[in-house]
């Protein structure tokens, strides 16, 4: 028998690999009779990136540059810069509490080049490489007070039976959560949460333990009033944008988020929401979903859990969870490396749609890592 080539045990074909020849193919319908890319990604900024989150805004570039390129399209990536990620922890009689990123920006417990420079750092860097230009979004300022962000939380509002079902499953509770106006305390489980709707207006009601109970209204043809929206909504209310966007900038509007995005996450919670929002399937936007990176067991690497746990939960280098460590240690040449091996992945279908290790990446940054792994020249 002769042996298969090397590139067909690492990279086989899966899925939607099998229907497409190029990743273009992924977005070439869509694209037809549009003036430009608009590719959307979105972070916390609880921190400096880490391997998996620097792979995932890698891959953007690298996909928009060679979508712009094939299709002749001038291309843009947006960055959803979430803000409104938690910050501080407050347990106050037994009941969590959180104030967000911005929040302590505003405040001045906390200063905003700790969260912001790293990711600044790696979007510069990657539109320097690609030619291709990028804006930063932060939550609280500018993607919470957009038009169809807002008209999205008034239709969710509405018809809270219908979503409960969809972004709650387990509890029923549609997160969309106010802040105490004095103190800025946001309660996490939501138990005193209520939501009405009237004619261009969401009513937020919650309670704080130092102030008491607190109303927030959202008007949703202005800028007023303030709401945290939790993953699931706010995934909702992305799709619900990135659809209206196709007419405001007669764009291709396409997400590409990391791949715990996809799977049961776009069967049960994008998919449905958009068709209960009744935008039609051709109007949604392109998901696209760039390779996990995935820890020594097989699960997706989380930064969280080794802060946590540490080497008992992953021995990995220190540099794989904070890029500012990375480029400390080996420099502008690690991205250079990164980048050379996501560029192909960008082309080819069997590169994409697959997950790649902590060891996979550690020996293609590091010749003298300990253990060798196969390599396609």
């Amino acid at each position: 028998m002769t042996p298969a080539p090397s590139h067909e045990l690492i990279f086989a074909p899966v899925g939607i690999a099998h229907l497409t020849s190029d990743n273009t193919d992924l977005v070439r319908a869509a694209a037809r009779n549009t003036r430009q890319l608009r590719i959307t990604t979105a972070a916390q900024l609880n921190g400096a990136p880490h391997i998996g989150t620097v792979v995932t805004v890698l891959t953007v570039f690298a996909l928009a540059a060679h979508f712009a390129e094939d299709l002749d399209l001038p291309a843009t990536v947006v960055f959803d810069a979430l803000d409104n990620a938690p910050a501080e922890h407050v347990v106050i009689d037994g009941h969590d509490y959180t104030r967000t990123v911005a929040d302590l920006v505003d405040t001045g417990h906390l200063d905003p080049t700790t969260r912001t420079s790293g990711f600044e750092h790696l979007l510069a860097w990657a539109a320097a490489r690609s030619s291709v230009r990028y804006e930063f979004r932060p939550y609280t300022t500018v993607y919470q007070q957009l038009p169809p962000v807002r008209e999205c939380l008034h239709r969710i509002a509405s018809q809270p039976e219908q979503f409960a079902a969809i972004v709650a499953p387990a509890d029923g509770i549609i997160r969309i959560r106010p802040r105490c106006p004095q103190c800025r305390l946001m309660e996490k489980s939501a138990e005193h949460l209520t939501i009405s709707t009237s004619d261009g207006v969401v009513q937020l009601g919650s309670y704080c333990p130092t102030h008491g109970r607190y109303r927030e209204t959202i008007d949703i043809t202005g800028t007023d009033g303030w709401y945290d929206a939790n993953t699931p909504v706010r995934s909702v209310q992305k799709g619900f944008l990135l659809a209206a966007e196709r007419d405001l900038y007669q764009a291709c509007s396409i997400s590409i988020d990391g791949a715990d995005w996809g799977n049961a996450w776009h069967a049960h919670v994008l998919a449905p929401a958009l068709a209960t929002l009744g935008i039609p399937p051709q109007q949604w936007p392109v998901s696209i979903f760039s390779p996990m990176v995935l820890d020594r067991s097989g699960g997706k690497l989380s930064k969280t859990l080794y802060v946590r746990y540490g080497a008992a939960y992953a021995d990995v280098p220190e540099a794989f969870l904070n890029l500012d460590i990375l480029l400390s240690q080996l420099g502008e040449p690690a991205l250079d490396t990164l980048w050379a091996e996501i560029t192909r992945w960008a082309t080819e279908p069997r590169r994409l749609h697959r997950a790649y290790t902590v060891d996979y990446l550690a020996d293609l940054l590091s010749p003298a890592a300990r253990r060798p792994s196969r390599r396609i020249a």
